[in-house]
């Protein structure tokens, strides 16, 4: 089946008074309701993305990460075992894998 091009529908189900208040808003914005939504919800979508994908830290936190970079603490001996058992564990199974 070929949907190429088909839109697809988006139901929502809100009280009297909030649709008078979208549709006036629409309204005053020269927008038809669906214009409407579709722009808040895309400005919406764009906003809580933009969010997700933004990490935001305190001055002094950002100057202690720098901090820890540029001077690593030392590594704990069971650190240090734990990733030599997984580089041995890692490369094992490659090898398992190009035989």
């Amino acid at each position: 089946m070929n949907t190429q091009g088909k839109d697809t529908r988006l139901v929502a189900r809100v009280d009297e008074e909030t649709q008078r208040l979208i549709a006036h808003a629409a309204e005053l914005t020269g927008r038809s309701l669906s214009q409407f939504l579709i722009y808040a919800a895309m400005k919406e979508a764009q906003e809580a993305e933009r969010q997700a994908l933004q990490i935001q830290v305190s001055r002094q936190s950002a100057d202690r990460m720098l901090e820890l970079l540029d001077n690593p603490e030392p590594i704990n001996p069971k650190l240090r075992e734990a990733a030599l058992n997984h580089r041995k564990l890692a490369g094992d199974f490659k090898n398992r894998r190009n035989q």
